[in-house]
């Protein structure tokens, strides 16, 4: 069973008992805000792309020799020996 109905008018106004309200407009601040943070997003997406750091230092390989003598670059006895705290 279809009735056919005809579709309700549309209203080129409104009502009378609700008035249009407007929009708040952006304001100039607020796009210059959102330009300027979507530029730093984009740079740090483009930096952390390409693998660059900032200011980092080339680093250097530590050789195995150093690392493993007695009292030498953070050696067993550095992270073993001597009151740590704790329970």
């Amino acid at each position: 069973m279809t009735t056919d109905r005809p579709a309700p008018p549309a209203q080129a106004t409104p009502a009378p008992d609700h008035p249009t309200v407007p929009r708040p407009r952006l304001s100039k601040g607020a796009i210059a805000l959102a330009m300027f943070g979507a530029l730093g997003v984009m740079g740090y997406a483009a930096m952390a792309y390409a693998d660059y750091e900032f200011g980092s230092p080339a680093r250097d390989e530590i050789p195995a020799s150093v690392r493993s003598s007695p009292g030498g670059y953070r050696s067993f006895h550095f992270w073993h020996a001597g009151y740590h705290g704790g329970k």
